[in-house]
């Protein structure tokens, strides 16, 4: 009965009745051996007898990348890949938010928004149907450190794909009334942001460790009141300073050859030209240390868990010895297996997971250990924290952990290039972080000549615990006294997006509190 009146009710909503799984069959019986009854055998039953031993070996073969250049001098990067007949297109701007440090915060990332929002030729919907007409993947951005737009298509639509693409990319008109409908959106999503923990903490260490007027010392979509400010007039001349032939790639992968596909590049964005003003990327400055002078950066926000992080200053991407930094953070917090994870998680249950990473912009951006813990362990959680870091830098790291590290590093390469849209992404980051072409290629034997003394350098010079400022978002109730007992000085306390509290923004100060000394810089 219930069933005849579920079928009526779908059917009185317009709705055709959803099909009825068939009951579970049961389980059948494994086989008894008896009188009479001899259990068979069957052909490759020796074989299953043992599991087969993993052979630790993985050929890593990186794609081969060829370059040409348009009439125009934009630079194209082609690699082909005829398994399936799929095209991934992206034009590359080498450039982002942070090579533009007098554009108000927000501005650049709302540019990326809006590139998809009308063209000369197309209204902003006119624009999704003609997507949506040939199976199109698309989109566009600005972040840190690049800019650009893409498409993915089946490689007959491949024509249809790059017309659509460089009519995005060199005739946006940014619409006054789309971008009306995209602030609305944006304020929406930061005034959100009070309500996440995580995204709490890293405004907050983006302010404590640049300030305001260092284009990394905000979030990249900026403050409810810079999207409030922000015009089309700004959004405008952001994308004439960034979107130029100079800074840009054509990047594409899939389905195609170099004969067939220049040609077609040059029909469509052969005729770009630089605008006036356009910039050369220049990475910003590395503050000399953090912008705060307390040791703790405190955040009021009532839960069962606090959010902690000890940051720092840390490198660019075009650090010298960049795998020594990747593998000594890999042991540090950046596998499962990492000493911060295995104690914070694995040995005290504090919390999930925890983790550190450095963030390797054009400039430096910070280094970072971080987790999400249980209130009431707070204290303990930091306190185990700083002495994974102190024990990486005091012993450096075992056999063992550098093997390891280096292994998953290498295991995870292939899996960079698995479709033709990773593919064209991987070949993106040699334009934006001007690599060779044969960087993938030479990798793994960098990762390989990595040893324990580099790692334990790396450590030396930037997992100092008393060099870090400690961020934590919690409960105040519960947190502060935690805090108070670490003996860490005078307690900065901010609002969620980072801005010191009007009361003067510092909490109870530890009862024998002492200056920490400044973050050192590399």
């Amino acid at each position: 009965m219930k069933r005849a009146l579920g079928l009526v009710l779908v059917a009185a909503c317009g709705g055709a009745p959803a099909p009825v799984s068939p009951p579970p069959a049961s389980p059948t019986p494994a086989p008894v051996a008896s009188a009479g009854n001899t259990l068979r055998v069957t052909p490759d039953a020796p074989f299953r007898q043992k599991a087969p031993a993993p052979d630790g070996t993985v050929q890593f073969v990186a794609p081969k990348i060829a370059e040409a250049k348009l009439k125009n001098g934009l630079r194209v990067l082609i690699v082909e890949r005829h398994d399936l007949p799929i095209v991934s297109a992206r034009l590359v701007v080498s450039a982002g938010a942070g090579d533009v440090p007098d554009a108000r915060p927000g501005v650049m990332s709302f540019l990326g928004s809006m590139l998809e929002q009308g063209t000369k030729k197309r209204s902003a919907l006119q624009l999704s149907d003609d997507f949506d007409a040939i199976g199109a993947h698309h989109g566009a951005w600005v972040d840190w450190d690049s800019a650009g737009v893409s498409i993915r298509v089946l490689s007959e639509r491949l024509d249809a794909g790059l017309e659509l693409m460089a009519d995005v990319a060199l005739a946006p008109t940014f619409p006054e009334a789309e971008v009306e409908r995209l602030r609305t959106r944006r304020i929406t999503a930061i005034q959100a942001e009070k309500s996440s923990p995580g995204t709490i903490a890293s405004n907050t260490t983006a302010a404590a460790l640049f300030g305001r007027g260092h284009p990394y010392g905000h979030s990249i979509t900026g403050e409810e009141g810079d999207a409030k400010k922000l015009t089309r007039a700004e959004i405008v001349r952001a994308y004439d300073r960034l979107f130029s032939p100079r800074n840009a790639a054509l990047v594409v992968a899939g389905d195609v050859t170099a004969a067939t596909l220049l040609p077609k590049l040059e029909a469509t964005f052969g005729s770009w030209k630089a605008k006036p003003g356009a910039v050369t990327r220049k990475p910003p400055k590395t503050p000399a240390k953090a912008a705060t002078d307390k040791r703790v950066v405190f955040v009021d926000r009532a839960g069962a868990q606090s959010q902690i992080q000890l940051v720092r200053l840390g490198v660019p991407h075009s650090v010298k010895d960049r795998e020594a930094f990747v593998i000594a953070n890999a042991i540090l917090g950046g596998m499962f297996s990492s000493r911060v994870n295995m104690n914070l998680r694995e040995k005290h249950s504090y919390t999930y997971g925890a983790r550190s990473y450095f963030a390797m912009r054009h400039g430096a951006g910070p280094f970072l250990v971080a987790a999400a813990v249980f209130a009431d362990k707070t204290g303990p959680a930091i306190k185990e924290a700083l002495n994974e870091l102190e024990g990486l830098r005091r012993d450096g790291p075992t056999e063992e952990e550098l093997a390891l590290a280096k292994e998953s590093i290498r295991l995870a390469m292939p899996g960079r290039f698995e479709s033709v849209s990773d593919v064209a992404a991987a070949v993106s980051d040699l334009v934006v972080h001007d690599l060779p072409l044969d960087e993938y290629e030479k990798r793994s034997a960098r990762i390989e000549a990595v040893t324990a003394e580099d790692v334990k350098r790396v450590a030396l010079e930037y997992f100092g615990g008393d060099a870090m400022t400690l961020v934590v978002v919690g409960d105040r109730s519960t947190v502060l006294p935690q805090l108070d007992k670490l003996d860490l000085g005078a307690i900065d306390e901010r609002d969620p997006y980072g801005n010191p509290l009007a009361t003067g923004g510092s909490a109870k100060p530890a009862t024998s509190a002492k200056p920490a000394p400044a973050p050192k810089t590399k």
